[in-house]
């Protein structure tokens, strides 16, 4: 079965919001064993919209709409639906109940402009919305599949998980069990885990893929067999083989984040870590809090971006600055035992660098970054040549700097 995906919206066209929507969908239409063929992205025009909605009924099995069901005049997408479907707009009783139930909950006042959501194409079935207001809807003939979901994600995807894949499991679905895992790495490089799998990506077409990110190399893999039981012993051999190849550079699988993964380990060996930082100005200690829970382990956080900051907070004596510069492994090092004496845990990570733009010399250029860990057994510093923007590096450094810390943690 083939499906196409269309996002509609002219702000997705102007440069300054992602279509996140339509990565969300190829993703869980591949689960529900149903190919993406095409994607197609268009403004909020008439003309357009119709063109490429019918184009779509044309070429595949099924197609997945999103955005422009809200409240506004720009919302055109049911009136254009209706069109190609040769049907009119009716108000639709459980849909404008659903909006008003809604409203009501959120304390909101009641404006006829909301009602707009209600009218839906005669004889569609209405998809509900989990978390927002605007309803979705389907079309289900025998020669074609429509349906219509909201732009905003966090609505478009609770009601895609709720409301249209059990809907698309029953239509398409087929004796196929679609298993995915993707195993997350730090440390290495794309070209460094190409050449560590080469012989293996050659003769494991389940490995769909490498994917670099700033935070590492994301692999995929995607099983496809008879049996739910099958498809998951051979997720499991690939992921075996991998981890036996790129060892400790492996940190997690699927959706797990850095934090997440080193906030665990602290937490099962009762250890605590505060951090210093330079160059991130906040970004590692912001990161480990945003996981819930993060008191159990983590301290504090010291931003410590001018010289005398690191010198007053942390001690670290001005003439090593000096005689080193504060970007570099002494002074990461001293940071780092500095943090760690002033909290009294069990790990002290701190980093320096430069993250640019300016500011650089000719020993030292944008993107050299030191990090050092300090702990009972001792400090050690690795040091860093990042490329990239500001932001990259700056992100780059935050994800080096756990992983250090994970690794310390696993021996």
């Amino acid at each position: 079965m083939r499906a196409e995906i269309i996002a509609t919206g002219t702000e997705l066209l102007s440069g300054g919001v992602p279509d996140t929507n339509s990565l969300f969908l190829a993703e869980e239409l591949m689960l529900c064993g149903i190919e993406t063929a095409f994607k197609t992205v268009v403004g909020d025009d008439e003309k357009d919209m119709e063109e490429s909605i019918r184009r779509a009924l044309a070429r595949v099995d099924a197609v997945i709409i999103t955005g422009g069901i809200g409240p506004t005049e720009d919302d055109i997408t049911r009136k254009v639906i209706a069109k190609i479907v040769k049907r009119r707009l009716v108000l639709n009783e459980e849909a404008l109940k659903a909006i008003h139930t809604r409203l009501a909950g959120r304390g909101r006042e009641h404006a006829t402009s909301n009602d707009r959501q209600a009218l839906l194409p005669a004889g569609v079935r209405m998809l509900a919305n989990p978390v927002g207001i605007a309803p979705g809807f389907y079309l289900d003939e025998e020669d074609r599949f429509l349906a219509v979901l909201p732009g905003v994600p966090s609505e478009m995807e609770a009601m895609f998980s709720e409301g249209l894949r059990p809907v698309l499991d029953e239509r398409f679905g087929n004796r196929s069990f679609i298993r995915r895992r993707i195993l997350r790495t730090a440390g290495l490089s794309e070209s460094a885990v190409n050449q560590a799998l080469q012989d293996i990506l050659k003769q494991e077409p389940r490995i769909a893929g490498l994917t670099a990110k700033e935070t590492g190399v994301d692999i995929r893999v995607v099983v496809r067999e008879g049996s739910a039981e099958r498809s998951q012993a051979i997720i499991q051999k690939i992921e075996k083989t991998v981890r036996e190849r790129l060892g400790d550079a492996v940190y997690g699988v699927d959706g797990q984040e850095m934090a997440e993964v080193v906030g665990a380990l602290l937490k099962q060996r009762r250890l605590r870590l505060a951090v210093a930082e330079s160059c991130t100005g906040g970004m590692i200690g912001s990161r480990i809090t945003e996981i819930a829970g993060s008191s159990d382990y983590f301290d504090r956080a010291a931003v410590v971006y001018s010289n005398d900051s690191k010198t007053a907070m942390l001690g670290v004596p001005k003439e090593l600055i000096e005689k080193h510069g504060a970007v570099s492994s002494e002074v990461a090092a001293a940071m780092a035992q500095g943090i760690l004496q002033a909290s009294r845990t069990d790990i002290g990570i701190a980093a320096t660098g430069i993250a640019g733009p300016g500011n650089e010399s000719e020993d030292k250029p944008v993107g050299l970054v030191y990090i050092g860990l300090a702990s009972a057994e001792g400090v050690k510093t690795n040091e860093f040549r990042f490329l990239g923007t500001r932001a990259q590096i700056r992100l780059k450094t935050s994800q080096m700097a756990l992983d250090m810390v994970r690794r310390h943690l696993i021996g």
